[in-house]
């Protein structure tokens, strides 16, 4: 039986996503709440626009869609399906 503890003093054993910062000219998709990620609908060099879904993140029991928030093109994925992110944390960089 192996613990992992989190920096927020969580010991789930879930691995938390911790990335880069976003460079200039660039924004952050970030996660609105604590959850698991059950889904990203888009891959690098995608054109997105700003009431697209780019993640589905699940949280409380319940699924959120994580819209893009912006026009641009999807630089970086930061997490993958089954990642556990904390508010704040970000899920995909828009350029």
């Amino acid at each position: 039986y192996e613990h992992l503890t989190v920096e927020n003093g969580d010991t789930t054993g879930d691995k938390v996503i911790s990335k880069p910062t976003v460079s200039a000219g660039q924004s952050a998709v970030k996660a609105p709440l604590p959850g698991v990620i059950i889904d990203v609908k888009v891959k690098v060099g995608d054109t997105v626009a700003p009431n697209d879904v780019v993640a589905i993140l699940e949280a409380m029991k319940m699924e959120n869609n994580i819209n893009a928030g912006k026009s641009g093109v999807v630089k970086a994925i930061c997490v993958n399906k089954g990642d556990s992110v904390l508010e704040g944390n970000d899920i995909i960089i828009i350029e």
